[in-house]
């Protein structure tokens, strides 16, 4: 689900589209200016209301600026982004402290992904007032950015909260910055506030569903998923992540069906081909799924989610040659991240090239991460290159990383087969 989706629908409430001849004005009590700023009309209308309103000649110019306000809220919420930064900026043009065209202006910036320009909208605002919207902005897209951690964010959204208790993108982002750290219960309690606030919230209720799924509960997140989509039977996220529920549950026949319906309902999208294949691997059809890989990428092209999966598959397979042919293509594309490298190196050790395996390595690790496989595997090849003494201060970094304690003893059989025996002996009375 597209979290740009779900911040609109905790901000702005539109109602449902009236007929088509209904006048703009019904009562003689109305003027254009009053409906234009109520925005209780369809946005299309509430566009021609404000249009309208705009051409009387008598308007100030504080008056001026909250009308294109409204009208740039009517452009927004249309999808009709670009409009909606212009008279944005033409509002904050007019009237610099309009806190209202601050924050319309950083949400249709974040729509753009103009992540940069949104910030300094959301800053912006409050330099002149603090606002749930300014606060809420600036701590999604300053943790987004890397200027701030999660800790930091959720003190923003703690504060936007202190002002409105209700504010439901401000919880739902509280939720997220959990699961992103890996709290899950804490993730399930924020995410459970927000269905207290609204029971039907999607991006809640998919919330729900990927924390059980990240607790080991694929059932109960199965439920969540189903529910969903209910109400919305094409919704990509729900779609996904319960065929996800289902592998988890070993239930990769179901999987595989709902694989077929996601590439059905998306036949542009490399996921449910992604899906599919790692479906048919659970029913152990391992040339199906990487003939399925194969046919994908004739379909949608290059992509790199779809090579990393393909060239993981291959490695199951035994097929290492094969497979670094595919992770070299998915490591040139945009969009190539930390674990395409570190899958790199891996296959690279399996095929015993320990120079390469070594370069990935590193690669991966200049791309931000500090894997402890990375490391690990970079001890690998000092330990094959001669370098002991690097690779057993490189192994303890990976042990220090968070490495699985399982990983001693085969960083043990690596040290044997260099003829490290001293060392593989020290290893076990160390650790």
């Amino acid at each position: 689900m597209s979290s740009k989706i779900a911040i609109l629908s905790g901000l702005l409430t539109i109602v449902p589209l009236a007929g088509f001849a209904k006048p703009l004005v019904t009562s003689s009590e109305d003027n254009l200016a009053r409906v234009c700023l109520a925005r209780v009309e369809a946005p299309d209308r509430l566009v021609r209301a404000c249009d309208a309103a705009l051409m009387d000649a008598r308007l100030t110019q504080s008056q001026r600026a909250e009308l294109i306000v409204a009208r740039a809220d009517g452009y927004l919420w249309q999808s009709h982004y670009d409009k909606a930064v212009e008279d944005y900026r033409t509002a904050t043009n007019i009237n610099a402290l309009s806190v209202d065209a601050w924050n319309g202006l950083g949400w249709a910036l974040w729509e753009l992904n103009d992540d940069q320009g949104a910030l300094e909208a959301f800053e912006q605002s409050l330099v002149i007032e603090a606002s749930v919207q300014g606060l809420g902005g600036k701590a999604a897209l300053a943790r987004r950015l890397g200027i701030i951690d999660n800790i930091e964010a959720r003190a923003l959204l703690g504060a936007a909260l202190a002002i409105d208790p209700d504010y439901i993108w401000a919880v739902r982002e509280l939720a997220w910055s959990h699961f992103e750290d890996g709290q899950f219960a804490e993730a399930l309690a924020q995410f459970e506030e927000a269905l207290d606030i609204e029971p039907r919230d999607v991006n809640a209720r998919y919330g729900m569903g990927r924390s059980l799924v990240s607790q080991g509960n694929p059932e109960e997140a199965l439920a969540w998923f189903n529910d969903i989509l209910l109400d919305a039977p094409d919704d990509f996220g729900a779609m996904v992540y319960r065929i996800i529920a289902l592998r988890d549950l070993d239930r990769n026949a179901q999987a595989l069906r709902f694989s077929d319906r996601l590439i059905e309902a998306y036949p542009e999208r490399a996921t449910g081909y992604i899906q599919k294949a790692k479906s048919l691997m659970g029913l152990e059809r391992r040339q199906d799924a990487i003939d399925t890989y194969v046919a994908a990428e004739e379909l949608v092209g290059p992509d790199n989610a779809l090579l990393y999966w393909h060239a993981d598959t291959l490695t199951e397979d035994g097929q290492f040659e094969a497979a670094l042919a595919v992770i070299e293509r998915a490591v040139g594309l945009d969009g190539a991240d930390h674990s395409d490298h570190l899958l790199k190196s891996y296959i690279a050790l399996a095929l015993k090239d320990y120079s390469l395996a070594r370069s990935a390595a590193e690669a991966s690790l200049a791309m931000g991460s500090q894997d402890p496989w990375a490391h690990y595997y970079i001890a690998i090849t000092l330990i094959h290159e001669g370098d002991t003494e690097n690779g057993m201060r490189r192994f303890d970094l990976a042990i220090q990383s968070g490495l699985p304690a399982d990983r001693i003893g085969a960083f043990a059989s690596e040290l044997v087969d260099a003829g490290r025996y001293f060392e593989a002996a020290q290893l076990r009375l160390k650790y």
